[in-house]
């Protein structure tokens, strides 16, 4: 058995609970020389194993408490003996806690949120055209009011009545002016997270409030929606009107092709020959897989999406690039929820979704240690030892920069300027991000630096302030701390200690015996022809060697033999077998696909095992000696004490909770 499924199967988790009153909890329910454990500890432990112990006489309170207190004294033992001082153990529990605290150092409630929202909106789809004016988020008031301004102008007069299309074409200063503001179909993860928010939060043809992202104001109107289509493969044949060879236009050679199809032409074989799409000709037409925006035109994946049937083919159509027939090939429906949740929590972590979490879990922790952020104006005033090569992230802090003066606080613990100062430059040195100035630069490492210090002050004392985390890593630090014991005291004994693995052979020997065994030659022949040939020269003696010359011609291997004493159990004979000296007949293929043919050269009674063939087996059994050995030691000077008035209370509420 390996380290970790030894470790694990000491540490026995599930997920179901057994509640008592909150006073209880804290009530001592055991006493082990001098040391005190409290009831809230032991019923999380016996909750967590009830499901998965096998023995029902251990769901009993009673003998469970008794497998708890054999448990402790592990722990006791353990500690005694310095384990949890030993170098490999410290640097195990510390990745252990890196990773277990990573899950507890985010917002649980606002991710599940935004996964649940991502889904909805990957299953729905909105058609929007909008109007921008830009701001930079740093630019200066005088710039953002007048921005503002502007935007605001231009919905006073779409309220009273303008035509939106109209203004998106004359005065919106973002790239869908030129479409009047269109922007066609999306889903979650194409649009800025805001302007995604804004669209599916507008009712179909209404106008949007003002709102605002990193590229300035917006004002959007929701054309429609519809359910998201299931992306497709399809295949295409393409004309168009440049094509210098022909004496028709691209419009009647797509015709005169829909018209060989309707007569029963094959697509694949009409596309070969016809379509003027070079890249995907030769393919019979094929394209890759897309959904919603794939292909960047919008009437071919409008027409794509319509067909219904495997197979069919649609009217010629007209796009920017000419006149296609589609024909589809494949379907595929949206994934359930369960499928899709991983792969939208790993978007949500990678886009700007994930700031969102941060920003709510970091204004969270603000709260509840009550830290009172300063109020800052200027940054660049505030922090007026760092200049504009930051920009070019080559600023160096030089010493007379050194500023202690306190920025914040975390309950007792200040957070200094210069803290913020060392962030900074080493933020500067990984950061590829452009700003439009270093006001928005350190206004940015400013909000970053303030996550990072609530986070990793909270991380810092998670045991502490979450009750969830400090269980979990408490019985991680425990099971490690008895596997440690198991380990040297068990395990390790029984492997080193060869004169008791010999006595315990010597005295239970009939427990270690061979069943009947075969010396056999196993032959895996991969035609059926070769399997009769190797019968055939088997009964002529032929030597193991030469059978493989004579059919093995070539560098084609037809014949594999294995050869050695197996049990007459053993796995990779046939079925069918039954056990006869000689040679066997051939077997048929088998779910290995090779035809097989035996020669059991020798027939071994049953016999007791040599201890070197043992060994393995003793080892394990020795060592399930050794620990009821140790075990029944455990309690020898220890004084135990139980509190039965506490476990009598415990007793009578898990009683009354399985009759609720």
């Amino acid at each position: 058995m390996n380290r970790f499924i030894k470790f694990l199967s000491l540490l026995l988790f599930c997920q179901m609970h057994v509640c008592v009153a909150q006073d209880l909890k804290q009530e001592t329910l055991l006493t082990i020389d001098g040391n005190d454990y409290d009831a809230g500890t032991f019923i999380k432990v016996y909750s967590k194993n009830l499901d998965i112990v096998q023995d029902e006489s251990q769901k009993d309170l009673d003998n469970y408490l008794q497998l708890y207190i054999d448990y402790r004294l592990k722990l006791l033992q353990a500690i005694e003996l310095g384990l949890q001082n030993n170098e490999g153990y410290r640097n195990e529990l510390q990745s252990y806690r890196e990773s277990l605290s990573k899950a507890y150092l985010t917002d649980n409630e606002v991710t599940d949120a935004l996964v649940k929202e991502a889904y909805y909106r990957m299953n729905n789809e909105v058609n929007a055209s909008h109007i921008l004016i830009k701001v930079d988020r740093a630019a200066t008031p005088v710039d953002t009011l007048a921005a503002y301004r502007k935007i605001e102008a231009i919905k006073k007069r779409i309220d009273a009545g303008a035509d939106f299309e109209s203004i998106a074409r004359n005065e919106s200063e973002g790239p869908s002016a030129a479409t009047n503001g269109a922007l066609g179909w999306f889903g979650p993860f194409k649009m800025v997270f805001d302007f995604e928010t804004a669209a599916y939060a507008t009712p179909v043809g209404q106008v949007s409030d003002i709102f605002r992202t990193d590229f300035g104001y917006h004002i959007l109107k929701v054309n429609a929606t519809r359910k998201t289509p299931q992306d497709v493969v399809v295949a295409h044949i393409m004309t168009y009107d440049k094509r210098p060879d022909s004496t028709m236009d691209a419009r009647e050679r797509i015709y005169q092709i829909y018209e060989q199809l309707q007569e029963g032409k094959e697509f694949d074989q009409m596309a070969r020959e016809f379509s003027e799409d070079i890249n995907s000709a030769s393919n019979g037409g094929k394209l890759p897989r897309f959904g919603t925006g794939g292909l960047n035109s919008p009437e071919f994946e409008q027409a794509a999406f319509e067909l219904t049937e495997i197979g069919s083919f649609s009217k010629p159509i007209k796009t920017n690039f000419g006149y296609h027939i589609i024909q589809l090939l494949e379907k595929f429906p949206i994934p359930t929820f369960e499928e899709a949740e991983k792969g939208l929590r790993e978007q949500i972590k990678k886009s700007e979704r994930s700031r969102k979490i941060t920003e709510a879990f970091t204004n969270k922790l603000l709260s509840t240690y009550e830290v009172q952020l300063p109020v800052i104006r200027s940054f660049t005033q505030r922090f007026n030892a760092v200049n504009d090569s930051l920009l070019t992230g080559t600023w160096k802090m030089e010493a007379a920069d050194f500023n202690k003066n306190e920025l914040f606080a975390i309950e007792n613990r200040p957070v200094t300027t210069m803290d913020f100062y060392e962030f900074a430059g080493q933020k500067q040195l990984k950061d590829a991000r452009q700003y439009s100035g270093l006001e928005e630069k350190l206004n940015q490492y400013y909000k970053e630096f303030v996550g990072k210090t609530i986070i990793d002050y909270y991380d810092e004392h998670l045991e502490r302030d979450n009750e969830d985390f400090a269980f979990l890593y408490q019985e991680y630090k425990e099971g490690l701390l008895l596997f440690e014991l198991m380990e040297q005291k068990v395990w390790e004994a029984a492997k080193k200690d060869s004169l008791g693995q010999k006595k315990y052979y010597d005295i239970n020997k009939e427990q270690y015996k061979w069943k009947r065994r075969l010396d056999l030659d196993l032959f895996q022949i991969t035609t059926a022809q070769a399997a009769e040939e190797v019968v055939t020269m088997l009964k002529e003696d032929a030597t193991i060697e030469q059978i493989k010359t004579a059919i093995n011609d070539k560098g084609d291997t037809k014949v594999m033999v294995s050869s050695g004493v197996v049990e007459d159990t053993y796995s990779r004979l046939p079925q069918e077998f039954e056990v006869a000296l000689g040679v066997s007949r051939v077997f048929e293929k088998e779910g290995n696909g090779f035809y097989k043919v035996i020669r059991v050269k020798q027939i071994l009674p049953p016999a007791i095992k040599e201890f070197e063939e043992a060994r393995g087996a003793v080892i394990n059994d020795y060592q399930q000696v050794l620990e009821k050995q140790w075990l029944d030691g455990l309690r020898e000077g220890r004084t135990i004490s139980i509190n039965e008035k506490v476990l009598n209370r415990l007793k009578k509420e898990i009683e009354q909770k399985k009759r609720a």
